[in-house]
């Protein structure tokens, strides 16, 4: 049962739908990158505390692995880029028949919208009933939200209701795009793949870095990283579904398949490195700097040697990512990611949290958990699957 509610989620190829224990990485995968976005709302909601320990005279500083916790939403960018990419990559290489779009679509839409329309709709009544929450004051904001037009004035509007929704316009304009960029997907244009995202991304963020410096740092966050921006993400994403849907026609160097594992320690030690490199160069990260470049390249190198580990069948990200927590985690991650911000904001609005003067932190960690996951699991069975129901009924009209 796990199993077809994992594939009906993912819209997974025949390539993984075959074996189990890649579908579960990948939706473990997707739930560390909720889990991780959530613990850097918590970590900043409470005050950027400093996560340190001191073992055996080594001083061992754990902040970053908070602070960083944004880049989960680049974890959802190469995920998405890899799981959207490979029927396209399997027709390109000649495996199936083109993908209907229509359906292909179709299938995004209710992916996407029913739970953020319903998350909407609950924000809105909370706004009327509740004094000081923020709501929409015009019927222009209103329709920008129901498009999900959440980029910088005066096309979009800032999400202030919910700040994570911010990426959902991302990421539907790569579902909207991918189509278009699918004769990229053959082994042979492999380097023109990288090399276009890697320019899509540089000349995007550029041209927000000269043009917005001094608009307020949100703004061009949310400036710098729509689609253009973030096609780092997405094309590293689309470049390993090419690999991995034709890993037995290319040479060994190109990916070694009884390597998985070390491919996996790779990606890790990747990531690692990336989370740690930035917080100390922050104030250059916006200032026109090669590492505002460079960073999320190499984050997304290491993300994407995880995912292809994974589906390769490394023990390592097996046993981090298919163990029964992270594959929940995964499953609810749509409606985790919607909903751990309004729920922690209203947590740290009440007087209890107010009242505490130390171990915020963890207070609001084991307070917040349970009960967003229940919000998140309730989303999930009310919403998510009856939408998913639909969409396979529609997939076999």
């Amino acid at each position: 049962m796990l199993t077809r509610i994992t594939s009906a989620r993912c819209g997974l190829a025949p390539a993984l739908r075959d074996d189990a224990s890649h579908v579960h990485v990948l939706t473990g995968i997707r739930g560390w990158a909720a889990l991780w976005v959530f613990l850097y709302h918590a970590w900043s909601l409470s005050g950027h505390s400093d996560l340190v320990v001191n073992l055996a005279g080594l001083s061992l500083d754990f902040t970053p692995l908070a602070s960083m916790g944004g880049a989960g939403v680049t974890i959802f960018f190469v995920l998405s880029g890899f799981l959207l990419a490979i029927p396209f990559a399997e027709w390109q290489s000649g495996m199936r028949e083109r993908p209907a779009l229509s359906q292909y679509l179709l299938r995004r839409v209710l992916r996407v919208f029913p739970a953020y329309y319903a998350q909407l709709a609950i924000l809105l009544l909370v706004a009327a009933w509740v004094p000081g929450q923020p709501g929409i004051d015009d019927l222009g904001a209103l329709v920008r939200h129901l498009l999900m037009l959440f980029m910088p004035p005066p096309l979009g509007v800032e999400p202030i209701m919910n700040l994570a929704w911010w990426t959902l316009p991302i990421e539907f304009a790569f579902y909207l795009a991918l189509p278009f960029l699918a004769f990229t997907l053959r082994p042979r244009r492999a380097v023109g793949l990288l090399l276009g995202s890697l320019a899509a991304m540089y000349l995007w963020r550029h041209g927000v870095v000269m043009r917005m410096a001094d608009a307020p740092l949100q703004m061009r966050v949310h400036a710098a990283y729509q689609l253009p921006g973030s096609m780092d993400a997405f094309g590293f994403g689309m470049l390993a579904a090419v690999l991995y849907v034709n890993r037995l026609r290319l040479p060994r160097w190109v990916i070694p398949q009884e390597k998985w594992g070390r491919l996996g320690i790779a990606g890790m030690v990747l990531v690692g490195v990336a989370i740690y490199w930035l917080p100390g160069r922050r104030n250059e990260y916006w200032a026109d700097n090669p590492i505002f470049y460079l960073w999320t390249p190499a984050l997304v190198l290491g993300i994407a040697a995880i995912i292809l580990a994974g589906v390769g069948g490394s023990r390592l990200i097996t046993r981090l990512f298919s163990n029964r927590f992270m594959i929940v985690a995964g499953l609810v991650s749509y409606s985790y990611y919607l909903w751990h911000l309004p729920v922690l904001r209203w947590i740290v609005e009440t007087d209890w949290f107010r009242s505490l003067e130390g171990m915020r932190f963890l207070s609001l960690l084991l307070v917040s958990t349970p009960l967003i996951f229940l919000i998140s699991t309730l989303s999930y069975v009310l919403i998510e699957w009856p939408g998913m129901r639909f969409r396979r009924r529609t997939a076999r009209a």
